[in-house]
This record gives C-alpha cells, sequence and structure tokens, in this order.
C-alpha cells in the first residue's frame, strides 16, 4: 500500500481502528485534511522510516494499547519484543544531585545491557541518556513531538539515539502530545524508574500509566527527599514504590 495513501488517512481526525478499516478500503477515495507532499519529502529522506498500526515490525506492546498510535516514525530501529527496555523519567528541573544520579543510573543500566527509553527532554532524562552514552550505548528517545520539528532536528544530543515519534513530521510539541507520548513509554518498558519529580510532573503520569499496565514502578534514591522536586517522587514511593540506588545516588542496584 503506498505510503501517501496512509499518510493522507493519518492526517484524519478518526480513532486507530477507524483508519486502519479506512486504508484497507482501497475503493474509497480519501483526503487529507492539509498537505502530505512535505512529509513525503521528509520520509525521503536517508534515515527517516515509518511502521504504520498493523504493519510488520509494529511493537506488539503498543498494538495492544485501546487506541495505540497509527503512525510511527522512527530512526535505525524500533524495540523488538527481546529488549530489554527500562524507561526512565525524572523533572527536567533536576538540582545537581539529581542529575548525578541519572547519569550513574543510565550509565550502570547500559552496562547491565539494559536499554534506556526516555524522553527528549531535559534535565533528568537528558542526563540518563548521557549516562548511556559514556557507555557505548544507544538509548530509544520517544519523542513528544514529530521528528521534523526543530525541537528535535537542532538538538544535538539526539544524534545517534533511537529517535520514535507517534506524531507526524511537523507536529509540535503540546500538553496533549506530552500525555500520549508519557502512556506509550509506559506500554514499551519492562519497567519504569522515576527520579526526582515535583508534585505536578509528567514523570509521574509516565508512573501512574506503567501501574495501570501492570509494570513495576521504582524510585531512585535521588528522588527521595523533602525538597520541591522531590515532592512527587517521593510520595510515589510513600504509596508502595521501591527505591533502588544506595545512600550514594550514584550507585543503582539492579531492577
Amino acid at each position: 500500500m503506498r505510503v501517501s495513501r496512509l499518510l493522507t488517512i493519518a492526517t484524519l481526525n478518526l480513532s486507530t481502528e477507524e483508519k486502519r478499516r479506512l486504508a484497507m478500503d482501497v475503493r474509497k477515495t480519501v483526503s487529507p485534511s492539509f498537505p502530505i507532499q512535505p512529509m513525503l519529502r521528509f520520509y525521503s529522506r536517508p534515515g527517516n522510516k515509518i511502521v504504520f498500526y498493523g504493519m510488520a515490525g509494529y511493537p506488539s506492546s503498543l498494538a495492544e494499547l485501546e487506541n495505540p498510535p497509527f503512525p510511527l516514525s522512527y530512526s535505525e530501529r524500533l524495540p523488538k519484543p527481546g529488549d530489554r527496555i527500562i524507561a526512565l523519567a525524572g523533572s527536567r528541573r533536576c538540582d545537581y544531585e539529581g542529575l548525578q544520579g541519572a547519569y550513574h543510573l543510565g550509565k550502570a543500566l547500559a552496562e547491565m545491557d539494559f536499554i534506556l527509553l526516555v524522553s527528549n527532554s531535559h534535565g533528568f532524562d537528558r542526563w540518563a541518556r548521557l549516562g548511556a552514552q559514556s557507555a557505548n550505548k544507544r538509548s530509544f528517545v520517544l519523542c513528544d513531538c514529530g521528528l521534523g520539528t526543530k525541537r528535535i532536528t537542532t538538538n544535538r544530543s539526539l544524534q545517534g539515539e533511537y529517535l520514535i515519534s507517534p506524531f507526524l513530521p511537523y507536529e509540535e510539541a503540546s500538553p496533549q502530545t506530552c500525555l500520549s507520548r508519557n502512556v506509550l513509554t509506559a506500554a514499551l518498558s519492562t519497567a519504569v524508574i522515576i527520579g526526582q519529580a515535583p508534585k505536578r510532573s509528567g514523570a509521574l503520569h509516565v508512573a501512574g500509566c506503567a501501574l495501570d499496565l501492570g509494570k513495576d514502578v521504582f524510585v531512585h534514591r535521588s528522588g527521595i527527599g523533602n525538597r520541591p522536586n522531590q515532592e512527587g517522587s517521593l510520595f510515589l514511593h510513600q504509596s508502595g514504590a521501591p527505591i533502588v540506588g544506595g545512600d550514594d545516588p550514584s550507585q543503582p542496584v539492579m531492577v
């Protein structure tokens, strides 16, 4: 089936199942909601790939969701069933202890052959990626916007990582895209580790989604304390999430 038709269907305001049925009905003509030529040019460039719901290679853990994303843009490769994926999430405004903890946690997990799954955000997620990079390992980066946006293309720290986006190439980040990204983060992971997180934090949404899906959720030692940027992660631990990491936040324990 032609990518242009599938991209046209992806622009429509329909559920994923409705888009799948429409894609299968080749007799029905479809008009895009907005021009798709820029998107076709994006996918014609080396390294820019796309897979659609129902196709071979589409992650089974996402296909099991109630309303999985219809398109998945990516670079290099997508998660496979045998991957040992640990999702890490924390505040964009971590203090030094939190950033140090993220770096060493990412490095230690990568050295144990776990693959990190993080967001494209600064703070905890970025420093965890840097830790994995120091161990010469790549991370999956699940983005909150399209892979063709400046938010991604101008972020040099993302070079060489496995980028994934459930959004069309030039779709900008918004509160809704961040929430959608958090659901997919939980679905793709084996377990989730939360770093420093304030009360109102996307990291806590990731944790909640993971618990809803029956995944294990942990809190890193650097997220335990009485500072404002630890209130959410401390609450998560008090609610039953075990701590990983010893008294020294740079020394995580295996999950």
